[in-house]
C-alpha cells in the first residue's frame, strides 16, 4: 500500500527510464509497496544500487538505516530525510520521496556534504578577508585625518576630495564590521553562551543611542516596553538584531517621521517590533530582504550607508534563537519588522 500523504508529481508525459538519467540527483523508481523497479547511474554512485541485482528488493534492504526506516513509517513526506550514504560514511544524503500517479513512487537523493563544505569555505573566506581589510583601512583613515588636520589649509577642491575619501573609508569600515558580525553569527552555535537577557534594558539603551546619533532627522521615537520580560539568548546577537531593525527604520524614514518600538507579550509569543511611516517596501521585494547584499534601492542605500547585510545578520540570529521575523509593509506608507520569540524562551 502506498505511504499516505506523499506529495504527487503531476506529469503524465514523464518517461521513466530515459528521463531519470537526465536528473542531476540519484533517482529510484519504486512500486507502491516500495520495491525497487529502476534507477539512474547516479543512484549507483550515491546509494550503492546494483543493476539488475537489486531490482525487486525492498528499498529498506538497500538503505539500511534506522532514520530512513522511521521516515518511511511516518504518514507525511513533505520534508526530506537526512541519512548517511550506505557506501560512504563521510557523505550525507538528503532523501525525498514522492508519489507518481498511483503506480509509482519516486525517490531522489542528493549529496549535501559538499554543499555544506562550500558554504563553510565561503564563510571562512569572507571572515578572513574582512579581518585583513581592517588594518589597511585603519591606516588609510589615519593618513587622511592627519592630512585634514594639517596647519596648512586646502583649497575647496582638495578639501572635497579628502572629505570624499574619508566618507568612502567610513563606508568600507561599516561594511567590514557587518561582514565580521555576519561571519560570527553564522559560526556561533554554542548554546552554552545562552543566558537570561534583560530585553527592556537592552532596547532602552539602543533607543537612547539612536536618539543621540540621529538628531539631524528629528524622528519622533516612541517606545512601549513591557518590563520584567526577558528571553534566554546570546546578548550580543540579540543586541545586533534589534539594533539593525532600529537603524533600518531610522535610515529609511524621512525627517520628522514617526518610529514606534515595542516589546510585549502576545499570547504564547514575546514580540520585539519596529514600526515606521517611511518609504515602505513593495510586496514582490519583501521575501528577498534577508538575502545578503540585497538592497531595494541601491542609490538610496548608498546615501544612508546601507550594505544589504543588516537583515541577513538578523535572519541568522533568529535561526540561532528559534525566533521568526515577520515583515508587514505598504509601499509609500511604512513598514513594521517584528521578531517573534516563543514564550518558552521568555522569562
Amino acid at each position: 500500500m502506498m505511504p499516505a500523504k506523499i506529495p504527487v508529481i503531476n506529469n503524465h508525459d514523464f518517461r521513466f527510464h530515459s528521463g531519470i538519467e537526465a536528473l542531476p540527483d540519484a533517482a529510484l523508481i519504486l512500486s507502491p509497496k516500495l520495491v525497487i523497479m529502476s534507477g539512474n547511474k547516479k543512484a549507483q554512485r550515491l546509494l550503492g544500487m546494483r543493476f539488475p541485482d537489486d531490482v525487486g528488493k525492498q528499498i529498506e534492504q538497500l538503505l539500511v538505516d534506522p532514520v530512513f526506516s522511521d521516515y518511511l513509517s511516518q504518514d507525511n513526506f513533505e520534508s526530506p530525510c537526512l541519512i548517511t550514504s550506505p557506501i560512504n560514511d563521510e557523505l550525507q544524503l538528503e532523501i525525498s520521496v514522492m508519489a507518481f500517479g498511483s503506480e509509482r513512487v519516486f525517490l531522489m537523493a542528493r549529496a549535501i556534504s559538499k554543499y555544506h563544505r562550500m558554504k563553510k569555505m565561503r564563510r571562512e573566506f569572507v571572515a578572513n578577508v574582512s579581518h585583513e581589510l581592517k588594518t589597511p583601512l585603519t591606516v588609510v583613515r589615519g593618513y587622511v585625518e592627519m592630512i585634514q588636520e594639517t596647519e596648512h589649509g586646502f583649497n575647496p577642491h582638495w578639501q572635497k576630495i579628502f572629505d570624499t575619501i574619508e566618507g568612502q573609508v567610513s563606508r568600507m569600515e561599516r561594511l567590514v564590521e557587518q561582514l565580521l558580525s555576519l561571519s560570527k553569527v553564522e559560526n556561533n552555535r554554542d548554546d552554552d553562551d545562552m543566558k537570561l537577557v534583560d530585553m527592556p534594558k537592552l532596547i532602552e539603551n539602543l533607543v537612547e543611542d539612536a536618539r543621540w546619533l540621529n538628531q539631524s532627522k528629528q524622528h519622533h521615537i516612541r517606545t512601549n516596553l513591557t518590563e520584567e520580560v526577558g528571553v534566554f539568548g546570546i546578548e550580543t546577537e540579540l543586541k545586533s538584531a534589534c539594533a539593525n531593525l532600529i537603524s533600518n527604520a531610522i535610515a529609511y524614514t524621512p525627517k520628522n517621521g514617526v518610529i514606534e518600538i515595542n516589546w510585549m507579550k502576545n499570547g504564547d509569543k514575546v514580540i520585539f517590533s519596529v514600526k515606521d511611516n517611511g518609504y515602505g517596501i513593495k510586496a514582490d521585494q519583501v521575501n528577498r530582504l534577508t538575502e545578503r547584499f540585497y538592497r531595494i534601492d541601491k542609490s538610496r542605500s548608498r546615501d544612508t550607508g546601507g550594505s544589504g547585510l543588516g537583515l541577513a545578520i538578523v535572519k541568522h540570529v533568529l535561526l540561532h534563537h528559534k525566533a521568526e521575523l515577520v515583515i508587514n509593509s505598504e509601499w509609500g506608507k511604512g513598514s513594521e519588522f517584528a521578531i517573534y520569540f516563543d514564550e518558552g524562551l521568555a522569562c
